[in-house]
């Protein structure tokens, strides 16, 4: 099927961080030109630029040129409200609360915008918005962001009106945050004759007799006095001393590379905050969506899959019902994403959306589908309910990055999300009835039916179960709402109709949707579960600014690339080894753990046992891999902390230039290749033994191919 992406004048290509305006769209090409005008313009066909969105080397920012975006610009610049703190994001929310509340009377003709009237109603709107918040508190939402919003003062007439007029004009809720925060802190400065005082006074701690903090201090607070002193002749106001915080802060803004060098000398700056390893290169229908939750109608082992559930030991704390969260395009019926969970929450939601904007083929072939499940693109909209998941602070900003409109319906009407709560039903009629332990839909319908005693199912066999019933029979069902055509023949009519829209870069999605951590920088770059990402960019940050902490986002599906947050914007990174493209978390985690239980007391672990326990973690990994994407195994940022700490901890994979990755192989075996070309893996015992350091570049090493394990503190041996 001939590739056609659906694309308008107010869309953007974002390629090599310049924006590129999109001029003309025919049904064969795409007319592009830099916004700058240092390029010529250039013509592309629909499927070239697929495949360069695709790869990652471009990515679509939707509705770039429409009045709303380029207000946002304007006000925020690069600014996110998925970086804001919890509290932040909770006050912005609230003030959307508060203008839709008003806005809704107003439709209702409750209230006019006269100063009287709006003083009028101010009380009754207040009373609304508290029965909310202690609503969504009851409900758990968020529970210490809102109770400290019930103490806030409600607004007063003028406060909400001018959030009325500034929510009309773009309905982003960036317009609800504070100006001071792009315009500068709120802190008193000093004036600018004291400031060139506490700089002058700063050259003197750019010294190789390394003058400290206070002694600087003490320098500039002299040179004010005697300030004063001249403008005490005059009649003018005496000038305040400055702090050694202030003389601190200014010091803190220095380029650090330059000011070691200064005191301490260029080798020392050099060999603190110079690149450790290799520089990476930096790579940078669906109208309207339902999601919803259910708790599917079946009793099931929530605990690991192989247990004997007919062991008296299993009670009513190990049996269960699963949920499962569903996202289903309305155009089509087509389901997008299904994920499977313990508990519903925010995380779940996420990872569905996630999921929703990917590619699924790998999965529907891993699980045996007949079909493929293709389906995924780009979403515009996103309708949910009430639930605690989606009226999430964390979701909503989500969804606010990412360019999509987000549209909350009242609770107890069913009939406005009717597609979804459809796929529901028809789970229970066309799959329930044929498993055992089902719990049916209430105890009238189930009768004398015994559940608790037939739960046989766990999460593998449900995940396979949902898979293949999505795929090879609901997509594939004649569907009375679609004139009895099915799913997925709508799907492929509508795209070639209107075009594929294409979903956003997998880096961007990463940077918005990734579990969210904090690492400290090193020579290394960041270092995450082992493994070292770095990039020209960042070995820049770093001389500027030292080991700081930096925010990261993981993709627990594919460790080749890292989201790391510096220079106010994400940056995407490489990992230090080309292999850990496309493997994922849990084959990284299983391969050490496997190292660690097969070598206990041995120091150093040969090449041919690592082939074996890689082969062996390939075998479960073929089987378990598409399941751990849909199944209740949302990786959160406290799971990769655990791993880390059971699995990674002390360990750092260095390795040497010049490790070729080969494409088209499966995961470990890529890995086990590029083992075999190094003599041994050192691997440290549980006695507490260390592993040498690994060789710096130029070093001499007994063996010129090794491949390394090593321990953290190690690199702490390495600063001088």
């Amino acid at each position: 099927m001939p590739v056609k992406l659906r694309l308008s004048k107010s869309d953007a290509l974002i390629a090599s961080g310049r924006v590129q305006i999109i001029d003309r769209v025919s049904d064969s090409t795409v007319d592009i030109r830099s916004m700058d005008g240092s390029q010529h313009p250039m013509s592309l066909s629909h499927a070239d630029l697929k495949s360069m969105l695709d790869s990652g080397h471009a990515t679509i920012e939707y509705g770039y040129f429409s009045c709303a975006q380029a207000a946002r610009r304007a006000l925020a610049g690069r600014s996110i409200i998925s970086r804001m703190r919890p509290d932040e994001k909770a006050l912005i929310f609230w003030k959307q609360m508060w203008v839709e509340g008003f806005l809704e009377a107003e439709g209702n003709f409750e209230v006019t915008r006269s100063e009287k009237g709006v003083a009028k109603f101010l009380p009754e709107l207040t009373r609304r918005m508290e029965a909310k918040l202690l609503e969504a508190i009851r409900i758990g939402q968020n529970g210490p962001e809102l109770a400290m919003l019930l103490k806030r003062k409600p607004p007063c007439r003028t406060s909400l009106m001018n959030w009325v007029r500034d929510w009309q004009k773009t309905r982003d809720p960036m317009c609800f945050v504070k100006r001071s925060r792009f315009n500068g802190s709120n802190a008193k400065g000093i004036s600018r004759q004291v400031e060139g005082l506490v700089q002058n006074a700063i050259k003197t701690f750019l010294h190789p007799n390394r003058v400290n903090v206070s002694r600087v201090t003490e320098e500039a607070n002299r040179a004010v006095r005697q300030l004063y002193k001249t403008r005490a002749l005059g009649d003018h106001m005496p000038e305040r001393e400055v702090s050694e915080r202030t003389v601190r802060r200014r010091i803190e803004e220095l380029n650090r590379f330059e000011t070691c060098a200064a005191r301490h000398g260029l080798a020392v700056a050099k060999n603190k905050y110079g690149p450790y390893g290799q520089g990476l290169e930096v790579e940078a229908p669906l109208q309207r969506i339902e999601m919803d939750e259910w708790q599917i109608d079946l009793l099931a082992i929530l605990d690991a899959s192989g247990v004997d559930a007919s062991d008296p030991k299993f009670d009513e704390l190990k049996t269960g019902r699963f949920w499962v969260c569903v996202a289903i395009d309305a155009a089509t019926r087509v389901i997008l994403a299904v994920k499977l969970a313990k508990t519903p929450s925010v995380e779940t939601a996420l990872a569905t959306l996630w999921l929703a904007m990917r590619s699924k083929s790998q999965i529907s072939a891993d699980l045996g589908c007949q079909r493929e499940w293709v389906q995924h693109g780009h979403i515009f909209n996103v309708v949910v309910d009430n639930g605690p998941s989606f009226v999430n602070p964390e979701f909503k900003a989500a969804l606010s990055d990412l360019g999509i409109g987000y549209e909350v319906l009242p609770a107890g009407v069913p009939k406005l999300r009717a597609r979804v709560e459809r796929v529901f039903r028809s789970l229970g009629t066309m799959l329930m009835p044929f498993l055992t332990g089902r719990t049916f839909g209430n105890p009238q319908e189930r009768g004398d039916y015994p559940a608790d005693k037939y739960v046989v199912h766990t999460a593998e066999s449900i995940v396979e179960l949902l898979v293949r019933f999505v795929v090879d029979a609901y997509h594939h069902r004649s569907h009375q709402g679609l004139a009895y055509a099915t799913p997925a023949d709508t799907w492929d009519r509508l795209e070639r109709k209107f075009g594929h829209s294409p979903a956003k870069s997998p880096h961007v999605l990463r940077h918005i949707l990734g579990v969210p951590l904090q690492r400290q920088l090193g020579r290394h770059g960041v270092l995450v579960c082992g493994i070292a990402y770095n990039s020209v960019e960042l070995a820049r940050y770093f001389q500027r600014c030292g080991g700081a902490q930096v925010d990261v986002r993981l993709d627990p599906e594919d460790l080749g690339h890292l989201s790391v947050w510096f220079d106010d914007a994400w940056h995407t990174l490489k990992a230090g080894i080309a292999q850990a493209v496309g493997i994922s978390l849990s084959v990284w985690e299983a391969a050490a753990q496997d190292f660690r239980r097969r070598n206990r007391s041995d120091a150093r672990l040969h090449v041919d046992v690592v082939d074996a326990a890689l082969e062996r973690i390939k075998q479960l990994d073929d089987n378990q891999r598409a399941w751990r994407q849909i199944g209740p195994l949302t990786v959160s940022a406290r799971d990769i902390r655990r791993a880390e700490n059971e699995c990674f901890l002390g360990l750092n994979l260095a390795f040497e230039t010049g490790t070729i990755a080969e494409v088209g192989r499966s995961d470990v075996t890529r890995i086990a290749d590029a083992l075999n070309t190094r003599a041994d893996v050192k691997f440290p015992s549980d006695a507490g033994q260390k592993s040498s350091t690994a060789p710096r570049e130029g070093s001499e090493t007994s063996d010129p191919q090794s491949f390394v394990w090593r321990f953290s503190d190690e690199d702490e041996q390495d600063k001088p």
